[in-house]
């Protein structure tokens, strides 16, 4: 074999050094590549590590995440059942609320029959004692007021029976004025209390027409003219042409027992004065004496059968206020009003409204 020349091997000796050198180069950068695949590997590894914690703790999450739903369906369906026994308990309520509310407008329709009821009984009570006040009245009148004139009717005829011859015609027309004056009286009493009882019986029957005012109170104020003439009591009278409706007797028993009235509490010497004036609907018809007066306590008797004011007369005549009560039942019967003003010492003043006669009415 021949020997290689120098320069072959030179050639040969380079090329190895330069394959060597590539093969440094080429294993330099395996050796960078394989750190490189290293520090990949770790980042790798690390990263799955770190994936693989969290998949756990994921795991974890989930397996909370599950028992918490498993737990909100429990609550839920605790929930509903609270809910379903809440809305039975509503309708339970409800149903009872409409109970109660029915059993209410029972209580209350109750309340009202009770309470209509109770009423009822109140006024039938009142009237029980309107009625025996009324009797009692009715009684005392007749046991004591009643006797009174009659005891003294007896009194001047016993005098006059036993001593007519010895009297004087002066006494015995003195006399004849105390007997006229008590059968008078007398008479005036039983009128008050047959017109009353018949009033209280319902047998009063009043028939109102057109009826002329003035010729009523002048044919009372004639029929008192003698006991106002005892007392010397003048009448002062300003009475126009008034029609009034209205029933004629009652209405003279109304005049007659207010001028009656107030010739017993007025004083001698005194007048007795009556005006009548109208407006549309009614004729107002006011009586005024100057006499002793009412008490404000008497005031609040006047026409009450259960009451008794007592007072007596300026000439010592004694009334059973009947004739007021009389007054104001028949002023009502027609359609009226009576009240009373009085001062104690100074006098009292009766003021009547009676309706005025109706126009084109054709009498019966």
């Amino acid at each position: 074999m021949p020997e290689e020349s120098p320069n072959n091997k030179q050639i040969a000796d380079a090329d190895l050094r330069i394959l060597y050198e590539k093969l440094l180069v080429e294993k330099y950068k395996l050796e960078e590549q394989g750190r490189i695949i290293h520090r990949q590997n770790i980042k790798s590894r690390n990263r799955t590590i770190e994936l693989f914690g969290k998949m756990i703790d994921l795991k974890k999450a989930q397996k909370i995440i599950t028992l918490q739903k498993q737990e909100l369906e429990r609550k839920n369906i605790e929930i509903n059942q609270q809910k379903n026994a809440l809305e039975r308990t509503f309708q339970k309520f409800r149903q009872r609320t409409i109970e109660l509310f029915g059993k209410m407008i029972d209580l209350k329709k109750a309340y009202n029959i009770i309470h209509a009821q109770k009423t009822e009984i109140e006024t039938h009570r009142k009237l029980l004692h309107e009625t025996n006040a009324s009797k009692d009245r009715f009684f005392t009148i007749l046991a004591h007021d009643l006797k009174n004139p009659i005891a003294g009717f007896l009194g001047l005829t016993e005098v006059m029976a036993e001593s007519m011859a010895d009297l004087s015609p002066d006494e015995q027309q003195h006399f004849a004025e105390l007997l006229h004056n008590s059968s008078k009286q007398l008479y005036n009493l039983l009128e008050n209390l047959l017109q009353w009882a018949r009033s209280q019986t319902g047998a009063l029957k009043i028939s109102p027409k057109n009826t002329d005012l003035k010729h009523i109170v002048d044919s009372v104020i004639t029929q008192s003219s003698m006991n106002a003439r005892i007392k010397e009591i003048k009448f002062t009278k300003s009475i126009p042409d008034i029609s009034v409706f209205a029933d004629e007797n009652t209405l003279t028993t109304i005049f007659r027992n207010i001028i009656s009235n107030a010739i017993k509490f007025s004083h001698n010497n005194s007048t007795i004065d009556i005006s009548v004036t109208e407006n549309e609907k009614v004729a107002i018809i006011i009586v005024t004496d100057h006499g002793i007066g009412i008490s404000v306590e008497d005031l609040e008797k006047l026409f009450k059968i259960d009451q008794n004011p007592t007072r007596i007369g300026t000439a010592k005549e004694k009334g059973t206020g009947l004739g007021l009560i009389l007054c104001k039942e028949f002023a009502e019967l027609n359609k009226g009003t009576i009240k009373v003003e009085s001062t104690l010492g100074k006098g009292s003043s009766f003021t009547l409204t009676i309706p005025i006669a109706r126009k084109n009415m054709v009498e019966s």
